[in-house]
C-alpha cells in the first residue's frame, strides 16, 4: 500500500511540476490529499503490521503521519489564500504544489520506514523539496535562506550517513548486517561501545539540523523566517518531528547497551543548550517568524530533554511533538493572516492588531497561551510530566534551570504578543484592510481545540495508541 502511494503521489508531483498549469495543479493536488488521508486511515486499521521489508506502520509513524494528514490539510487551506493574496502565477503555483506533495510524501516514508537506510534517504529528499518552497516567494532574502538551507542540512544529513556506515563498522556479530531498526535492537547488544558512541554522535548532530536542535539549529530559523506562513507553518512542526524520529529510531537501538546513560548525557546537554540558546535569542528578537522559530527550537529542546528521562519522559515527549505541532501551526497561519492585513513581520510598529482583527486576536491569544503551556493546553500536560521526570531521576537542579528558562521565554514571548495586540498604534484606513475569511481563523480554533481536548480529555483511542507507542519503544 505504501510503495502505491510513493509511485502514485510522485508521478501527480511529476505531472504538476511539469505541466504548469495552475487549474490541473489544484485538481492534482487535490487527489493527493485524499491519497494522503486514504494512506493514514489504512496505517491506522492496519496499526502494527509491516507494509512490506522496508515500511512498517508502527504506532509512532501512525500518530505523527495523522498529525502531519491534519496538517497537510489546513496547510492546503491557507496556501490556497497566499497564492491568491499574492496573485501568483500558475508556474510558481505548479511548482509550490509538486514540491510540497513531495515534502509530505517524503515525511509520510520517513515516519513508516523501517529500514535505516531507506529512513535516510528520504530525510534527504525534504531537502530538496524544503528549499523549493522557501524560495516560493523569490525574493534575495529567500534564496539567501533556500542555499543556506539546502548546504548545512546536505552536510547534517552527509554527517548522518557517516554515522550509518559507523553503525554498520560498530557490527561484532557473524554475518552481514541487517540495518533494519528490528535487527538492530536485537542485535544491540553486539554493536562495538566506541563505533556506537561515534555512530550517535555523528547521527545525531546530522539529524538536529532537521529538529531544529542544537548545534545544527540555525538552518531552521533562517528557513521559518523566509518561507511563506503556511509552510513555515509546516516545516516547524511536521519536518521537525521527521528529524525527531530520525534521531529516535537510533537511540532506540542505544538503549538496549551499555552506553545509554551516556547517550542521556547528549540529550540533555544539547536540550538545554537549545533552550539557553532560545531564550536568550527571544529576548532581543524582532521578527515574529523569527520568534515563532527561536519558539520552536526551546520546544525541540524540551522533547530532548524528556527522551533522556526514561520512560515517562518519552511518553511526555510524545504528547509534547502533538500538542507543539498543533499549537505552532495555528500560530504561523495566524501570523500569516497578521501579515496580509499589515503587510510586516516586523515586531517594531505592530501595534492594535486586535482591533484591526479581532477574530484574528482573539486566535492569537488562543494560540499564545497553548504555546506557553498555560492551562487548559495540553502543553501544561506534557511539560509538567518533563518537569516530573527530572526531579524522578534525580536531575532536580536541571528542572530548577529549566523552569527558569521557561519563565524567561515566557516573558519575551508574552511581551511581544501583548505588543502587537493591544498597544495603540497609527490610525489605519479601513478600506485598505484585507477582508478576512471567517474559516482563516476557525481553522486555528479548531487545532487548539484539539491541544485542549486532547491534553484533558482525551479519547479512548488516542489513549491507546499512546500506551502502544511506548510498549513498542523500549
Amino acid at each position: 500500500m505504501l510503495i502505491l502511494y510513493l509511485i502514485c503521489s510522485f508521478i501527480l508531483a511529476g505531472f504538476i511540476f511539469f505541466k504548469k498549469r495552475e487549474k490541473t495543479s489544484y485538481v492534482l493536488f487535490c487527489l493527493f490529499l485524499i491519497f494522503q488521508i486514504s494512506l493514514t486511515l489504512y496505517a491506522c486499521v492496519h496499526r502494527g503490521e509491516a507494509d512490506s521489508s522496508y515500511f512498517t506502520f508502527d504506532s509512532l509513524g501512525v500518530i505523527l503521519t495523522c498529525v502531519l494528514t491534519l496538517l497537510s490539510l489546513a496547510t492546503a487551506y491557507h496556501e490556497y489564500l497566499h497564492v491568491k493574496r499574492n496573485k501568483d502565477d500558475g508556474r510558481k503555483i505548479a511548482i509550490y504544489h509538486a514540491a510540497l506533495i513531495g515534502l509530505i510524501v517524503s515525511m509520510t516514508a520517513v515516519y513508516f520506514a523501517h529500514h535505516v537506510g531507506v529512513m535516510w534517504v528520504f530525510i534527504e529528499a525534504t531537502t530538496l523539496f524544503v528549499s523549493a518552497l522557501i524560495y516560493h516567494n523569490r525574493t534575495a532574502y529567500a534564496l539567501e535562506a533556500a542555499w543556506k538551507y539546502t548546504f548545512i542540512c546536505s552536510v547534517g544529513v552527509a554527517l548522518a550517513f557517516m554515522g550509518i556506515l559507523t553503525l554498520s563498522i560498530a557490527w561484532q556479530g557473524s554475518g552481514p548486517m541487517d540495518l533494519t531498526f528490528a535487527s538492530l535492537k536485537e542485535g544491540a547488544g553486539q554493536l562495538d561501545p566506541l563505533w556506537l558512541k561515534i555512530s550517535f554522535l555523528l547521527i545525531f548532530t546530522g539529524f538536529s539540523a532537521k529538529m531544529g536542535l542544537f548545534p545544527l539549529y540555525t538552518v531552521c530559523i533562517d528557513a521559518h523566517t523566509a518561507s511563506p506562513a503556511p509552510i513555515s507553518a509546516f516545516i516547524s512542526t511536521a519536518l521537525m518531528n521527521v528529524g525527531f524520529l530520525g534521531i529516535f529510531r537510533v537511540y532506540q537501538v542505544v538503549a538496549r547497551t551499555n552506553i545509554f546513560e551516556w547517550a542521556r548525557h547528549v540529550l540533555l546537554i544539547s536540550g538545554l543548550l537549545s533552550i539557553f540558546i532560545a531564550a536568550i535569542y527571544l529576548l532581543k528578537v524582532k521578527n515574529f517568524k523569527r520568534m515563532f522559530a527561536y519558539s520552536s527550537l526551546e520546544n525541540m529542546g524540551i522533547v530532548a530533554v524528556s527522551l533522556a528521562c526514561g520512560s515517562i519522559g518519552f511518553f511526555a515527549a510524545t504528547l509534547h511533538l502533538i500538542f507543539h505541532s498543533l499549537a505552532k501551526a495555528s500560530l504561523f497561519y495566524q501570523i500569516g493572516q497578521f501579515y496580509s492585513i499589515t503587510h510586516t513581520y516586523e515586531i517594531e510598529g505592530s501595534r492594535d492588531y486586535f482591533k484591526q482583527n479581532p477574530k484574528g486576536g482573539l486566535a492569537l491569544i488562543f494560540a499564545l497561551l497553548s504555546i506557553m503551556a498555560i492551562p487548559p493546553s495540553g502543553l501544561f500536560i506534557s511539560k509538567f510530566l518533563v518537569i516530573q521526570s527530572l526531579f524522578l531521576y534525580h536531575y532536580a537542579w536541571l528542572a530548577v534551570i529549566l523552569l527558569c528558562l521557561i519563565l524567561i521565554i515566557f516573558f519575551a514571548f508574552t511581551k511581544n504578543i501583548i505588543y502587537l495586540l493591544f498597544l495603540p498604534g497609527e490610525k489605519k484606513d479601513q478600506l485598505s484592510l484585507v477582508k478576512i475569511n471567517p474559516w482563516e481563523t476557525y481553522s486555528q480554533f479548531i487545532l487548539l481545540t484539539l491541544v485542549i481536548i486532547l491534553g484533558f480529555f482525551p479519547p479512548p483511542f488516542f489513549t491507546a495508541i499512546l500506551e502502544a507507542v511506548i510498549r513498542e519503544s523500549f
